[in-house]
Order: C-alpha cells, then structure tokens, then sequence
C-alpha cells in the first residue's frame, strides 16, 4: 500500500530534517511528487530549496546574519509540513480510517470552508425567526449538520491556506455566531492537530485565546492549545513563531492561573481509569450483592409510600458499611471533591447511541435543541432543566443522560421527574457554593467539562484506534516547550507532585519531589516520600539513601525506622534490617507483624536465639497462628531444639492445618532427634499429599540437606531413611 510504503520514507525524511541534511531532503521529495500532487507543493518545494540555497551562499561570501538560525528552523518547520503532507496525502489515496475516509468524502463533494461558513451564516438566522413555529426544528436540523460538516472540514483542512486560518479565528471571535458553532471550530482546530502538527491550526487557536472574548471561549482554546503542544513538542519547540506568540504570556498571572487549571484537570485524568476500575469491580459488584437486601427494604413499602423515609433510614448506612462499601463510597466522594471524574465509568456503557457515530458530536456544547434529542426532553420538568444547568456533568454524558431518558417507559419519566423538580433548588445551591469557591468559576467548571469531553473520545469513540490519544502517557508539564517557562513556580511543581504521590504514580511523582527537595534542602519530609517513591519503583538502594537522609532530621520517626527496616530486608542485609527491627519495637513491642519480622531477620542473619525469642512472644501476642507456629518449628530445629520443634509441628498438626511441607519439616525433626521410625511416617505422609511427587520429595530434601548436616544430622543415614520410604510408597 502507497500509505504503508510512505511511512518508513517519512519516517526517515523527519530524521534528516532535523540532521540537517536538507539537500537529500530536497532531493527526495523532488522524485516523489507526481502529476497527482498538488501544485501547492511542489511550489512551496521549490521556495524552501531556493531560499536554502541563498542562504547557503551567503554564509560562504562571508556575509553576516544574525537571523540565520531563524531561517534555517523555519525551512526546517515548512520542510516537515511538507513531509507531512506527503504522507497524509498518500494515506487518503487507500486508508480505511475514519480521517481518510471523511478527507475523501469532502474532496468528492468539493466543499470549501468559505461556501460551509457562508452557509451557517445564512441558516442560523432563518432558525432564529423560525422559533417556536413549526419550520423551527427544520432548521435546527440544518444548522447542526453544517456545523457537523464544517468540523469535518476544519479537522482534515491541513495544508490549506494561511487565510482560511485567519478566517476561522475571525469567526471565533468577531462573528454574532452561537457558542456552539465557535466551540466546535476550536476542537476540529485541536483534532487535526493530533493527526498532522499544523502550525497554522495552533496559531489561530492562540489568537483566539489571546482575544480572551469570554471566559468559556477562552477556556476551551487553552486546552486545545495545551494538547497540541504537549503532543508535539519537538515541532514547536524548534518553531521560532510559536515561540514569539507563547513567550509573551511569561509576564501574565490570568495566563498563568489558566494554565494551573488547564493542567491539573489534565493530569486528573490519570486518575480516571484507577476510580473506574474501583467503582468496576469494588463498588458495584457489593451493591450487586447487596441487592436482595434492599429488594427486601423495599418489599413493604408501597407506592403510596412516603420514599424520601428512605432518605434517612439508619439501616441504609448500616447496609452500605457491610464489607467496606460504605469507606469505597466515602473515598470516591473524596476523589469527586478533589475533581476525580467519578462519572466516568456510569456514562461510558451509554455511548453507543447513533449520535455517538458522529465524531462531531462528542465535543459538542449540550443544546436541548439539538434536532436528535429535543422530542426526548419534552415535559421533562426538571430534568430538563438540570441538563440545562452548567454544572460538572460534561456535555457529552448530558447528551447520553437525554437520549437515555427518551428510552425511558413514560412512568418512569414521570417519576424522576417529580423527584428531581423537589430537589433542583438543592443541586443549584450545591452547584453555587462549589462556585463559590473558585475565582473565575466560569472558567474553571468549561475547562473540566472540556477535559472530560476530550477524555471521553479518545477512550470511548467505536474507532478510538484511528486517533492518537494525548491521553495514553501522563502529561509532563515540564516538557512543554515554551509553557514549561511560564509555570516555573514552585507552587505547580507541588500540586502535581502532591498529586501524583497521594494516587500512587510514584514514577510521575519523583520528578516533581525531586524538583522540591532542590527548593527545600531540609525537609525531611520530602525526603521520605522520594525514598517511599524509590521503593515502590523498585530501587532500595536509593530508597535506603533518601530513607537516611531524613533519619538525620528525624531519628525517632516510627514510620521511617519500620520502611528502614522493611528496605535492608528486601535487599537481604538482615544484621541492619534487624536492627532497625528492634529499634521499631522498642516504642511497639506488642506489634505481632514487628515481632515476626524481627525473627525472621534475625534468624537469616545467624542469630537464631534471639529469632526464637521473639516467636515465643509472637506466639504469646497470636496464639496457634499457624505463620507463627512454622517459623517457630523450624528455628528451633535449626537451634537443635528438636523436641521443641516436634512439639510445635504436633500444634501444627492436631490444628488441622498441615501441609506437605509441614510433614516433611516435622521429619526432619524427628529424623535429627534420632527417632527414625516417626520420620520415616512424616515423610511418607508429606509423598503421598497432592502437593508432593517423588521428584518433587527429592528436591526439598536437596534444598534443605545443608540446615539439615547444620544441625547435626547424617547425610548417609537420612539417605537410607529416604530409601525406607520409598520402598513403602
């Protein structure tokens, strides 16, 4: 396929862009222009090379020029817009993707942005005075499926002119247009980016936030234009034009608020798929269970039945707190409260509506006249109106709310209805006081809506495999060229640091704590999380390092002694692992879970006695703890206590609770204490469990000869027992 045979000559032209090896450059893609390339192209082509060659050329008759570097990057910029051309248009020629496939559908109708512009341009006012009139929704339906058509257009416009850029951001911004038709060409402007950088897209998305004509407008394009340059930022770091425009925010505290809020809602979202899961397969499956209990709650209540006395029934949160739903409930609200999307996993199963086809309307601004759902929402009392309200819900699980709310039986409509029309002064005021606490709530609640619309699609779409989703890796702020500058404060390093390390993305966290370490030399705190960081990575060696550290500042630090000790542990340094074992113990000596890993320690490191030790009161603390009971019998038969380890094998035994294992350990015992008949009978025991087959037998009783002979035993004579077995077996 041309496509595929394109993608390694485009892979290998971008690495002799950025060599510098234009000339080969040059070159090839001279000999892969045919009769059916655009004009445009070859044009720019040939351009690019004759300015190159100018350049060149002075620098060799020794002329001066300061602007050199810029001449050669944006050479540079254009020659891989070019290559990207190339490629796309050689995708479009035999891709089935749905990108290709609407490329190839507008080219076949030859549309052109200015004919679709003029179009809705012509609709939206024969729709205004068309209202409440019958025609109304006749052109309601026209007004949506040219703006559905434009988004098309402006998704797969790369390469077209730099005026049809400029004429989309005047239509954001000077045009009497609605809301939704300006939002919709700020995400076909971000959705191509993601297909093919288009520097062009970016610039008209940075003139539209920079004309700042309303707070939502404003928010929606600085997500576009965070997402565009967090997915590329090779191409615009090295674009000189983009720098100009991005530089100058530096000095600007609104910008740099809104870039706080843009990011924070986007490294959310790396929390999305951990809260689903929980509400999958935590929270759900213990409703589920729960069910027939509630089925029974509800029998005798009838329908004339008072239902808000189930509001305040103390039996419900008895109900919920069974198997700790009730504390999973309590830490998702939390979540939700922190901005986790918790509304994820309830909408995801309600995209499969036709209109969810339409890759359009997954970033369309809710509109209860939308042609698709306004039968839906008829006399719908306060549902209506709560789909109306600008709360948290984002557009696109409002749209599956209304067409899930069409399916409904009309008793069932009825009654939610009632319900919600009781309650819709409490949800204002709830979303009233969230607002409250936001100083530009406007802006703040669209850039979560947006976000979670955004979301949404890359992970849900049918044919979320055909797009690149900026969402797959978690965003590194610090690597956004340009953006990177502006958010150079403190105060951003530590909301994502602290964010990160309180969901436990320790790898996403480490950067972030390092950076603060730097800012705050002597806080020990930090250097227990970086050490805690290191340890869930896998690194105990640098875990250990920053673990010490702190012990300078806080040496009596329960936790830290008990991560100490668990660290020296893990690499096998039991004499330190003990020690700080000992020293946890010594402000918790009743601690069972201490006192077990204190003997193990001690027992790998030799000191077998003080191991036994704290078994016995282990086994005092927990008695009959079978854990407890095994460790113990085996250190005493190491320490030739091999009475005692009988004793504490017959526990095991007459506990019910034996194993293959434990027979063969029982054994061992009573083979060292000279009573062969017995370990004759534990053994034979241990080769005829399910657990055990000779080969198997053979094995342990190999791995465990050395603390046998250790222990006094005789190799020969254990041999000739092992025969006595096999020949019963």
């Amino acid at each position: 396929m041309a496509s595929g045979k394109y993608n390694s000559i485009h892979t290998k032209l971008y690495s002799l862009i950025e060599k510098g090896s234009l000339h080969i450059v040059f070159k090839t893609m001279r000999e892969m222009i045919s009769s059916n390339t655009e004009p445009a192209i070859a044009d720019s082509l040939n351009r690019l090379e004759d300015t190159y060659k100018y350049m060149i050329h002075y620098l060799i008759e020794g002329y001066q020029d300061n602007g050199r570097n810029d001449v050669l990057s944006g050479i540079k910029d254009e020659l891989h817009s070019l290559n990207d051309r190339l490629l796309r248009d050689a995708v479009i020629k035999d891709s089935s993707d749905i990108y290709s496939s609407t490329k190839r559908f507008i080219n076949i109708r030859k549309e052109n942005l200015k004919s679709l512009i003029n179009e809705i341009h012509q609709i939206y006012p024969e729709y205004l005075l068309a209202g409440g009139t019958d025609s109304a929704r006749v052109f309601q339906k026209k007004f949506d499926d040219t703006l559905s058509a434009i988004f098309n257009f402006i998704w797969t416009m790369f390469g077209e002119k730099h005026l049809d850029y400029n004429l989309l951001s005047d239509e954001v911004i000077n045009s009497d247009l609605p809301f939704s038709y300006k939002a919709q060409i700020i995400s076909a402007l971000m959705l191509g980016n993601l297909s093919f950088y288009d520097r062009n897209a970016l610039t008209a998305l940075i003139d539209i936030y920079e004309a700042d004509i309303n707070q939502k407008i404003s928010a929606r394009a600085l997500v576009a234009i965070l997402i565009v340059v967090a997915a590329n930022p090779e191409r615009v770091k090295t674009d000189a034009k983009i720098r100009t425009r991005l530089s100058l925010w530096q000095d600007s505290i609104i910008t740099y608020q809104r870039l706080r809020e843009v990011i924070m809602n986007i490294i959310r979202t790396r929390d999305t798929e951990r809260i689903s899961a929980k509400m999958q397969n935590e929270v759900l499956p213990e409703l589920m269970k729960l069910r027939p209990e509630i089925l029974h709650k509800l029998k005798d209540i009838s329908e004339e039945s008072d239902m808000e006395m189930l509001d305040v029934n103390p039996e419900w949160e008895e109900l919920l707190n069974k198997n700790g739903i009730g504390d999973k409930l309590k830490e998702l609200t939390e979540m939700q409260l922190e901005g986790g999307d918790v509304m994820m996993v309830a909408f995801s199963n309600l995209k499969s509506f036709p209109f969810f086809n339409t890759v359009s309307n997954w970033f369309l601004p809710f509109s209860i006249q939308h042609n698709e759902i306004s039968d839906a929402l008829n006399n719908l009392g306060g549902l209506t109106d709560m789909l109306d309200m600008e709360g948290v819900m984002c557009n696109s699980d409002k749209y599956s709310f209304a067409f899930s709310l069409g399916k409904l039986p009309e008793e069932q409509r009825k009654m939610m209805t009632e319900k919600m029309n009781g309650q819709m002064e409490q949800l204002k005021e709830a979303i009233a006081d969230r607002n409250l606490k936001s100083s530009v709530p406007e802006f703040d609640s669209e850039v979560t809506r947006y976000v979670r619309d955004i979301y949404r699609f890359f992970k849900l779409f049918r044919e979320k495999d055909d797009f690149n989703d900026p969402f797959s890796n978690p965003l590194d702020f610090q690597s956004l060229p340009y953006i990177k500058d502006i958010l150079t404060e403190m105060e951003m390093v530590n909301l994502v640091g602290e964010f990160y390390f309180k969901r436990g993305y320790y790898k996403e966290a480490l950067p972030m704590l390092m950076l603060m370490e730097k800012e705050n030399p002597a806080d020990h705190l930090i250097f227990q999380k970086i050490g805690y960081c290191y340890s869930c990575l896998g690194n105990m060696a640098e875990a250990i390092k920053w673990y010490r550290k702190a012990e300078l500042f806080n040496p009596d630090s329960k936790w830290l002694i008990k991560q100490l000790a668990v660290t020296y542990k893990i690499l096998g340094r039991f004499d330190e692992a003990a020690e700080y074992y000992t020293k946890a113990l010594n402000s918790d000596p009743e601690n069972y879970s201490l006192l077990m890993s204190a003997a193990n320690s001690l027992l790998e490191n030799g000191d077998t006695a003080s191991a036994i030790t704290h078994y016995y009161h282990a086994d005092y603390i927990r008695p009959d703890k079978p854990a407890t009971l095994r460790a113990l019998a085996w250190a005493e038969m190491i320490n030739r206590n091999f009475e005692k380890s009988i004793a504490a094998y017959s526990r095991i035994v007459d506990l019910g609770i034996a194993s293959s294992q434990d027979h063969l350990n029982a054994g061992h015992s009573y083979f060292l204490a000279g009573n062969f008949k017995m370990a004759v009978k534990c053994y034979r025991e241990s080769l005829n469990s399910k657990e055990f087959n000779i080969d198997k037998f053979e094995s342990s009783i190999s791995e465990d000869l050395p603390y046998i002979i250790n222990a006094g035993g005789n190799a020969s004579d254990l041999n000739l027992v092992i025969e006595k077995v096999k020949y019963e077996i």
